[in-house]
């Protein structure tokens, strides 16, 4: 599953620094009964082959996840992450699109970046979700809060 050509849009970045961990925001509809779909480490139709992540080395796991659930349609029920190096080891790579411009009223998350699975067939984006899914997996969910509502002291 080798990219033979990557096309960047104006504003995007290959992410090259392996180590880096990028955070995937996990809601309820990412889950199979109580344990978290492979699914959710891939697109979704909205995506358009291009999943959200976001940059550790930008934002940390509780910021990224409190401003998912302040500004997404479902809220972050936990954060795991993968890095850079894992999705190139697994024949992809990541897309900083954080300097994009964005139309009137759209938002973008804080260290916005992706996983490109454009071009892919559904086989290989299937495999690629679940290497993606066992890496997270492995590491384990990444140390969070539920988001405090604002006005609220506690969630």
């Amino acid at each position: 599953m080798t990219a033979t050509h990557v096309e960047l849009g104006d504003g995007e970045q290959l992410m090259s620094s392996e180590s880096e961990v990028v955070f995937r925001q996990v809601t309820q509809h990412m889950f199979d009964g109580d344990l978290i779909a492979t699914t959710a480490f891939g697109p979704s139709t909205a995506d358009r082959d291009m999943p959200s992540y976001s940059r550790s080395t930008v934002v940390t796991a509780q910021d990224s996840r409190d401003w998912h659930t302040q500004n997404a349609k479902s809220p972050s029920l936990g954060v795991w992450g993968i890095t850079v190096g894992e999705v190139i080891d697994s024949g992809r790579y990541v897309v900083d699109d954080s300097q994009c411009s964005l139309d009137d009223g759209q938002k973008r998350a804080p260290g916005h970046c992706f996983v490109d699975f454009r071009e892919l067939s559904k086989p290989q984006k299937r495999e690629l979700r679940a290497q993606l899914y066992f890496y997270a997996i492995a590491r384990g969910e990444l140390p969070t809060m539920a988001t405090t509502p604002d006005g609220q002291l506690f969630a």
